[in-house]
């Protein structure tokens, strides 16, 4: 079954593929400020004794594929594998209530909006209730001019900053994603951190690769309290089994942030996958070694310019007689792409941001109460 074909399109209608920019020039950018700054960092930085995963080795990583080589191994099937056995029901839980259902919500964009042209033409809002918020629609709006401003002609940095990260950052605001009695969600902009200890780094058995220095643009985090930050950093600090005190795969401002979904975004054709790929099997492998849960799976958005494709990542324990010399007790598998829309048009944002929201439920509903919770209990016994 081809996931791509099936599965990426609304309404019975296929998304066009979109043309990729041609970048100036290659950048990794900070992209745009995330809710929570490095200069109100809780823990200093990792200081030049902390191993993070560096190599000046040109051994590197260049296609998704050779990620099977790795240990942990991280796979990528089509979306329809996740109806296999060994798939958690975590796993199927995110897909079937929450990606599923945002992704054929047939309210995305009334017919009469669909119509009609100029696509772009604010006064069709009016005429379009169910289209959301007046916020969603200023988020929408805004995201769109600006990917019409950059497209083509803006270094990558730009475009993260001003059109995907535009649209990942305004999150917070919206009236979904602040619900009474939940938690506040943060956007992170996590360009510049490393993932460290070197240990969670994927290693390579038959060391046919070395560079394992990989880091992706955003992620959305909960809120955490004064209180729970403590918690976690005295506890994680003596009962901790790697390098300093965190709950992620990184040190320092981040390292108390329940970051519960990824992002990476890229303007050319370079497998963006990679990046992804690693900071997910090193996240799986700080909770293989802290006693984390591990049925718990993370989504991950890999966004080639207009494009935004949605994958989820998850374990699955591999028996030790199965196990290969040299591997991981677990593997990570991603299953994906599936289509959440593009940024070339108003319908297409919409798109993205139906889904984006039943993340944050997601997040909300079961990331907090059986992954995070669990975390911060396993200190708050001690």
């Amino acid at each position: 079954m081809d996931g791509r074909s099936t599965l990426g399109s609304f309404h019975g209608t296929s998304v066009p593929q979109l043309p990729l920019i041609t970048p100036t020039r290659k950048s990794r950018s900070p992209g745009k400020s995330s809710s929570k700054s490095p200069s109100k960092a809780r823990v200093p930085s990792p200081t030049k004794s902390v191993a993070t995963c560096t190599s000046s080795s040109t051994r590197g990583i260049t296609k998704k594929e050779q990620l099977a080589q790795m240990s942990p191994d991280v796979t990528f099937s089509d979306i329809s594998y996740i109806k296999d056995p060994s798939t958690p029901k975590p796993v199927l839980q995110l897909w079937t209530h929450y990606v599923m259902p945002a992704k054929t919500e047939n309210r995305i964009v009334p017919q009469e909006l669909k119509a009609s042209h100029p696509w772009r033409s604010i006064e069709l809002f009016a005429k379009a209730a169910s289209l959301g918020t007046a916020k969603d629609q200023d988020i929408v709006t805004v995201v769109v001019e600006q990917a019409d401003k950059y497209r083509g002609k803006a270094q990558e940095a730009q475009w993260v900053s001003e059109v995907a990260g535009r649209l990942i950052t305004d999150l917070p605001t919206l009236s979904a994603c602040t619900l009474a009695g939940k938690r506040k969600i943060e956007t992170l902009n996590i360009s510049a951190v490393s993932i460290a200890p070197n240990e969670l780094c994927p290693t390579s058995p038959v060391d046919a690769f070395t560079d394992g220095n990989k880091k992706i643009d955003h992620a959305l985090a909960l809120e955490t309290s004064v209180g729970e930050e403590r918690t976690l950093s005295t506890g994680g600090t003596v009962y901790r089994v790697l390098g300093p005190a965190s709950i992620n795969q990184t040190y320092g401002w981040t390292a108390f942030n329940p970051m519960f979904a990824n992002f990476e975004a890229k303007t050319n054709e370079r497998d963006l996958l990679i990046q992804l790929g690693t900071w997910i099997a090193a996240e799986y492998e700080k909770r293989h070694r802290e006693g984390y849960p591990m049925d718990i799976p993370v989504p991950a958005i890999a966004i080639q310019s207009d494009q935004w494709k949605f994958w989820i990542a998850y374990s699955i324990m591999v028996p030790a007689k199965e196990r290969k010399h040299g591997r991981k007790p677990y593997r990570v598998q991603f299953v994906g792409p599936v289509d959440m829309g593009n940024t070339w048009s108003i319908e297409g944002v919409f798109k993205i941001l139906h889904v984006l929201k039943a993340v944050v439920r997601w997040g909300f509903n079961v990331y907090e109460p059986e992954y995070f919770d669990k975390v911060l209990a396993k200190y708050e016994k001690k």
